[in-house]
Formats: C-alpha cells, structure tokens, sequence
C-alpha cells in the first residue's frame, strides 16, 4: 500500500453534482463502471468512477494516480490501475488488491500511449 493512499483516496469520493455532469455532457470527462476487484480497497465493482483524458501537451501523472488504460494485449479492454511507478514514458500498473489483479507484474510495463486517463471521481454504489 503506498503511504498517504488513505488521504488522497478521500478526495476522489464525491457526489454527483452540476459540474461533473456538464463535464460528461461535452465530453470533458468520460465514465466507466468497475467490474471485477483488482481495485479493490479503493473500487469496488458496480462503482461508477469518471475519469479526465489525458493531455498530450500536459501529462499530468504521478506515483499513486489511479488511471485507465488500454489493456495491452486485450483490444478493446480498458483497465484501472494505480501508477506504481514511473520509467520515462512507461509505467508500472498494479491493482490496490495484488492477490486478485492482473497488472504490470503479468503485462509488463505500461507504455504512455496506453494511458487513456486519469480518475478524478469515484462515486460508489
């Protein structure tokens, strides 16, 4: 678990409100419902978290930021992951719960293109 995880996951869990939907409206942020429990202790399945696109201009992204991503070896498939670590532009993904993730440990490093976004609410069910 990485220190100060409990502090910064506070600040993800929101209620709905005007803003966050507008921002799904444009098209600003984009959702996605959890399935399965590799994030579990911070997700859980059914959750509904929103997340904002990355920007290439302005990659934003930090040890501990939960992200979605394309899954490497799966077309199609978007996985949630929290950064780990980071390797110039590739990235170690682990789920919060290690018995039951397939992450970076069974897909390697993660490259930056990869990376669809990151979470920046998680509204729980």
């Amino acid at each position: 678990m990485i220190a100060g995880l409990q502090q910064a996951n506070k600040s993800l869990f929101q209620k709905p409100d005007l803003l966050t939907l507008f921002t799904l409206i444009i098209g600003y942020r984009q959702h996605l419902r959890v399935v399965g429990n590799s994030m579990e202790g911070t997700l859980k399945e059914g959750d509904l978290i929103t997340y904002k696109k990355l920007n290439p201009k302005n990659i934003d992204l930090k040890i501990g930021d939960i992200v979605v991503a394309s899954h490497p070896k799966i077309k199609n498939k978007l996985i949630i992951k929290r950064i780990n670590m980071i390797y110039q532009n590739k990235f170690d993904l682990r789920g919060d719960n290690s018995m039951s993730s397939t992450d970076s440990r069974e897909l390697g490093l993660i490259e930056l293109d990869l990376i669809i976004g990151k979470v920046d609410k998680i509204f729980s069910k």
